[in-house]
């Protein structure tokens, strides 16, 4: 049997660093223990690892052996994810103040994984997020994409 796909934006890989939401840390690590166990194929892009380094140099460090272990394999941004991302923002899908998340999502769309994974439901994990980044999609010759948060994938929700 195939196994799923998932794209790991940089907000689940800050969940396992969350001080505020221990649960958080706890989904965090067991959906990249699930990614190390082959259980799902994980894979975060060139621009998780742009924003990884800019955080601070403990927790990228950090980061860096987790991504490593967990087999997460990187993605790269091409000409076409990037020309997906303008689709999404010219239609109002993710505001342009918040590029990066319609970049994240287009990368995923672009290389076909199955699910986006993310904690961030003001411009990623919602349904009218979704409605809008599929009709571009589809119109533009891709296919839909389901954006989900890690505890759909762990079952800790």
């Amino acid at each position: 049997m195939k196994k799923l796909r998932l794209y790991i934006d940089t907000s689940v890989l800050g969940g396992l660093f969350d001080t505020e939401e221990p649960k958080r840390v706890n989904t965090a690590e067991t959906l990249l223990q699930l990614i190390s166990d082959g259980v799902y194929e994980g894979f975060i892009s060139l621009l998780t690892i742009a924003e990884i380094l800019e955080a601070p140099e403990k927790i990228y460090e950090k980061l860096k052996d987790r991504i490593s272990e967990s087999g997460l394999i990187i993605l790269e941004e091409t000409d076409e994810s990037v020309s997906l991302a303008n689709v999404y923002l010219k239609d109002g899908a993710i505001p342009e103040k918040y590029r990066d998340d319609a970049r994240h999502i287009a990368i995923g769309v672009f290389h076909g994984v199955d699910y986006i994974v993310s904690w961030n439901y003001k411009h990623m994990v919602n349904i009218r997020i979704r409605r809008l980044v599929n009709s571009a999609n589809l119109r533009m010759g891709y296919s839909p994409i389901e954006i989900i948060s890690p505890e759909e994938v762990t079952g800790d929700g």
